[in-house]
């Protein structure tokens, strides 16, 4: 990956997690440490292992099976943020454990809850996320 790659990716983490901290009503940073010590772009968000991408040739399945792979072992749901430029943050989760509050997958019928997603603006992200944290006070 080049240097304009990474910096937009970089970009693209800081706006995120600065709308999703507006949002929220709390500073939410990103994983300064992901690249030496691998992980999410965000896990400071209670329960969630965040994925962040900028692209401009569309989604990308790809990064939905690395949001899964890093939340992996953590007791965290995946979630991937993502948007083209003039476009609107997307973000993806999945919908049996976020609604039922279940962390770890449980295979039905050869799917995995993995297999089973919603996609949700920025506010209804945020919403998920507060419900969450107000159902584990």
């Amino acid at each position: 990956m080049g240097k304009m790659q990474r910096d937009k990716g970089q970009r693209g983490e800081r706006e995120f997690f600065g709308l999703l901290s507006d949002h929220l009503g709390t500073c939410v940073r990103r994983n300064v440490d992901q690249t030496r010590n691998g992980g999410a772009d965000g896990i400071e968000v209670p329960g969630w292992a965040i994925e962040v991408k900028r692209w401009e040739r569309g989604f990308q399945s790809i990064w939905w099976e690395q949001a899964i792979e890093q939340c992996s072992g953590t007791n965290r749901l995946p979630a991937l943020a993502y948007r083209a430029s003039w476009q609107k943050w997307r973000v993806r989760v999945p919908l049996g454990p976020t609604i039922n509050r279940v962390i770890a997958p449980v295979p039905f019928d050869g799917f995995s809850f993995w297999d089973i997603w919603a996609e949700v603006d920025l506010g209804t992200f945020a919403l998920i996320v507060r419900e969450g944290m107000s159902s584990d006070a």
